[in-house]
Formats: structure tokens, C-alpha cells, sequence
């Protein structure tokens, strides 16, 4: 069994893995990929297996060292070729992207969702993947948390050197734009004051409901529906264009909130 870790760049990462570690032997993992181009954001891979020191660090402050840690019984060269290949990945048809699967929190979407696929094909010879982390509402909710995900089918894995492309599937689909929409929320949650995260979801998702999809109206949506909170989200005509909308919006909750006072 080997154990290594995938760690997440940081400006200072190299200078202090290499503060932590004599001789940690750090590899790229973008080389000898269609993103080697972009190596300066690569994800860096370390051999752990005979560094214990580097493993506790990082279980005991593992917000300071963002990345996951690998189990496996495959050779470091099988190890890096699986790790390189899931990648990059193909969805919605054959539209192609890169799968940032060693930030924690991507991490914490994809590698949850439960179906024998993700153990066989994405897990690969991984026998055992663990990261410390959350989904965008574990983060808001200060609810992050160890993850370690088993691989049952680990050494029936073999090794091959023709490989097709990797699908995502509906799930796995559905689960990243999950991502999507609750990072979009959390980034317009935390200039708020007084706003739950759950309750910007359900406005978000009103928000869409309402044929909102651009991110400068959805945010404009948010801010408006949070003004009015007790207020039940109005139906907004599709007929009008965007900033019609958003205005007829404004107009019917500032009258619903006059309509409510003068009853009290």
C-alpha cells in the first residue's frame, strides 16, 4: 500500500513543502497533459508513503494544506497516469472541460455521488480517497468535515495504455452544477448581514424559476427578493426583457410591503 497526496497550488505550497520535507520530490500533475501549458496552477503530487510527518501535518491543519490524500497498491507511474486521464472530462455531448477534482470542496460534490461508476472509472486503483472539506453550504454553515471514500473494485483495476475519454453522467452533471449554483450563492451570501444561506438558495432558485440566468440579474434578483423576506416571491410575466422584470419585481414587493403596513 502507498499513500500520497494531491495538493492544491498555493503561491507558497513549493516553499513550504519544501520547509516541511528534505527531499519531498514533487511532481506536477498538469505535465505530460493538455494542460501543461498551465503549469504554474497545477495540482502537485507527493509520494508520502515514507513521510509520516507530512501525513500528520496535514490531518492536523488540513485547512492550511487543501488537497486529498490517496491510498493505493499501484505503482506511483499507474497512480499518476489514473490521476492525469480523470482530468479531463467530456459532458453535455462532447463538450470537453478540465476536472478540478483536488480542490476539496469539488471534491466533496463529485466523489459523494453514489453510483458504481464513480468507484470503477473515476476511483480507478484508488483504494481509499480522503479529504477534509464541504460542499459550499458546509463552508457557510462552518460544517466542514473529514471525507474518505472506499473502493471495493481497487485491485481488480488494471493499468492500460489506450483509454477512451471520460463521460460524466446525468448525476455527475447534476452534482457540479450544483457546485455552480451554490458557490454563486455563497459568494453573494457573504457581503450580506442578515441573510441565511438556505434562504438565498430558495431565492436563487426562485430566481431562476423566473427565467433569471444571467449572473448580474440573478444577483440583482437576490438583493431584492432579500429586501422583502417575509414576502412571497412574486411571478414575473416573461414578456419584458431582464431589467423590465427585475423593475416590475421591485414594484410588486414594495407594494406588498405597503399593503402589509397599512393592515397593522
Amino acid at each position: 500500500m502507498t499513500i500520497s497526496i494531491l495538493l492544491e497550488r498555493t503561491d507558497d505550497l513549493l516553499q513550504k513543502l519544501y520547509q516541511c520535507l528534505p527531499d519531498p520530490n514533487p511532481t506536477l500533475l498538469f505535465e505530460s497533459t493538455e494542460l501543461a501549458n498551465c503549469a504554474e496552477q497545477s495540482p502537485i503530487w507527493v509520494d508520502t508513503t515514507n513521510q509520516t510527518s507530512m501525513l500528520e501535518l496535514m490531518r492536523g491543519s488540513p485547512e492550511a494544506w487543501p488537497g486529498l490524500i490517496i491510498e493505493s497498491h499501484a505503482s506511483q507511474n499507474a497512480m499518476l497516469s489514473h490521476l492525469r486521464h480523470i482530468l479531463i472530462v467530456r459532458f453535455g455531448g462532447e463538450r470537453k472541460g478540465a476536472l478540478r477534482y483536488s480542490i476539496p470542496t469539488t471534491a466533496s460534490y463529485f466523489f459523494t455521488v453514489n453510483n458504481l461508476q464513480t468507484s470503477r472509472t473515476w476511483m480507478g486503483p484508488i483504494s481509499r480517497l480522503s479529504w477534509y472539506g464541504g460542499t459550499w453550504r458546509d463552508l457557510a454553515l462552518g460544517t466542514q468535515q473529514w471525507f474518505n471514500v472506499e473502493n471495493p473494485d481497487a485491485q481488480k483495476w488494471q493499468h492500460s495504455t489506450e483509454r477512451p475519454p471520460l463521460h460524466l453522467d446525468q448525476l455527475q452533471e447534476q452534482s457540479l452544477q450544483r457546485q455552480q449554483k451554490d458557490h454563486f450563492v455563497y459568494l453573494w451570501w457573504k457581503k450580506q448581514a442578515d441573510v441565511s444561506f438556505n434562504d438565498a438558495v430558495d431565492y436563487l432558485n426562485q430566481g431562476i424559476a423566473n427565467g433569471f440566468v444571467e449572473a448580474q440579474e440573478l444577483e440583482q434578483y437576490l438583493t431584492l427578493r432579500s429586501q422583502h423576506p417575509s414576502h412571497t416571491a412574486p411571478v414575473i410575466p416573461l414578456d419584458n426583457n431582464s431589467e423590465d422584470r427585475l423593475e416590475l419585481l421591485r414594484q410588486q414587493l414594495a407594494r406588498d410591503h405597503q399593503d402589509k403596513e397599512s393592515l397593522t
